[in-house]
């Protein structure tokens, strides 16, 4: 089947979105939420995400149910994909286009079971769209492009993050408990990555100490899960500049962000969250296509080094990167990011004294 059958859908389809992977792929999923509902008025969409995902869509208007995948559990797995196949589902759309969301696409048994046609395990899908006519050359590109071919009409391209109001009352505690109360500035520094794709600690820590000369305002620095040993290193070597630590979920996460007079980060999940929530971010990049990963949001810069292994992949990392001194995230210099935020955070707007 070559394209989308819109006409033989019940009055009100059960709709349901597979995306699995990271924070960023659903943050980019999020586009499409708002489009679809708007095309098919009378459905009832249910989104699939991983359980670290689940607060990047659990308020969305637009979603009427969150499935959460937990893969820890063979048991759990067994019941999980067994429901998946009772609730009879009108059309699944697999927008992760690897193997387990395509068996849980198909799992379903849903009568329209919506792919890209050139997935590597398409042929468990019975919709098969294909959509290089539509020219997509970002991550977001293609999951509207997939939606796009359905016959659902866009008005913007853009994520969209709902944070809950006790979340950003929940976050103001967590603030105030750290001395940080409405009108006080403060910044975000996040300095969670994978190995290969670090910035030095004793960067941070100047960093830390170069905004507090010039802006006057603290630092908070948070983490993912199992990350707060990167903080950790980073705070004995701050010399001068108040800070303070906060760790807690996506959507206290998200509210403080918004609060946040600018983000500093590397690239990945959180980098692509902050931006989409609209705080203005200066984001790091190394390893990866800037040119393709940049963050979705209107006030974002970027700093990268361009390097002859850049951008790399396994066969081509050095053993420096694997020991967490990568090349290319080593020669961003502090003065690299101050000159960053001052385009993200002009002067005019801050509080320094």
């Amino acid at each position: 089947m070559l394209s989308f059958p819109r006409d033989k859908l019940p009055k009100n389809p059960k709709i349901l979105i597979i995306k699995l992977r990271s924070i960023g792929d659903v943050v980019y999923n999020t586009a499409v939420y708002t489009p679809l509902k708007r095309s098919f008025p009378d459905c009832h969409l249910t989104v699939l995400v991983e359980n670290f995902s689940i607060d990047l869509v659990r308020h969305h208007p637009d979603v009427d149910q969150v499935l959460c995948f937990d893969k820890n559990s063979g048991l759990r797995q067994l019941d999980f994909y067994f429901r998946l196949f009772a609730n009879r589902y009108d059309v699944v759309i697999d927008m992760h286009e690897g193997t387990r969301g395509a068996v849980m696409c198909f799992v379903t048994q849903a009568p329209y079971r919506v792919g890209h046609k050139f997935a590597k395990r398409s042929f468990l899908y019975n919709v098969k769209l294909e959509f290089g006519d539509l020219n997509p050359k970002h991550p977001i590109d293609y999951q509207v492009a997939l939606i796009k071919k359905m016959g659902v009409e866009f008005d913007e391209i853009s994520p969209s993050i709902h944070i809950s109001d006790s979340s950003k009352s929940k976050a103001d505690e967590l603030l105030h408990a750290e001395k940080i109360d409405r009108p006080d500035p403060f910044c975000i520094l996040h300095p969670g990555a994978k190995t290969y794709d670090r910035w030095e600690a004793e960067k941070f820590a100047e960093l830390a100490d170069a905004i507090y000369s010039q802006y006057q305002m603290k630092t908070l620095f948070t983490c993912g899960p199992g990350q707060k040993f990167l903080v950790d290193e980073i705070i004995p070597k701050i010399k001068k500049a108040p800070y303070a630590f906060l760790s807690t979920n996506l959507q206290e996460l998200g509210a403080i962000t918004q609060r946040a007079q600018f983000v500093v980060c590397h690239d990945g999940g959180y980098m692509h969250f902050a931006s989409a929530l609209g705080a203005p971010v200066v984001g790091m990049f190394g390893w990866t296509n800037p040119r393709i990963w940049h963050p979705p949001g209107n006030n974002t810069t970027i700093v990268s080094k361009e390097i002859e292994c850049r951008p790399c992949n396994l066969k081509t990392r050095k053993e420096e990167c694997w020991n967490g001194r990568p090349e290319c995230k080593s020669l961003i210099m502090v003065e690299d990011i101050i000159s960053a935020i001052s385009k993200v955070y002009p002067v005019s707007t801050n509080t320094a004294g």
